[in-house]
């Protein structure tokens, strides 16, 4: 077998090439995923100014799934956290369920105990556990304990 160095130098850049045009399209998108949930957490705080009874603890304790369903203020809170819930599941899923690299982006602790009552009684029964992955499920209660 002949060594030809042209051959072999074209190979090592073409390698070279694909390994940093991956990377850096691996970066680009992991930047993008993060400015999306950026976007998302911003949306759900412009909410909760406009609606602060939403985050208050008075309002969030008077949960009951069995709400009268012409109650604007409890239709947009079950509304507000099947939204929430959602944005925690996508963050979740961003950091890999890894606690601690979620809990140093966003308050979860303080956002799932708040939001307490509305996650143990859903608007549909077994919504929480049917609707996201156990190990997602997991990580909530876990803040419940």
């Amino acid at each position: 077998m002949v060594f030809d160095p042209t051959v072999t130098s074209t190979t090592v850049a073409s390698i070279l090439s694909i390994s940093l045009t991956s990377s850096i399209t691996l970066f680009l998108n992991k930047r993008n995923q993060r400015k999306s949930l950026d976007d998302q957490l911003d949306n759900i705080l412009k909410i909760s100014i406009q609606y602060p009874y939403l985050e208050s603890d008075s309002f969030t304790l008077s949960w009951d799934p069995n709400f009268d369903k012409n109650d604007d203020k409890y239709l947009r809170y079950d509304i507000y956290c099947t939204l929430l819930f959602n944005f925690l599941f996508r963050v979740s899923e961003f950091y890999r369920f890894d606690k601690k690299k979620i809990e140093d982006y966003i308050a979860i602790k303080e956002w799932v105990r708040l939001h307490e009552k509305y996650w143990k009684n859903p608007t549909s029964k077994y919504e929480n556990l049917d609707g996201y992955e156990i190990i997602y499920v997991n990580l909530i209660n876990s803040y419940l304990r």
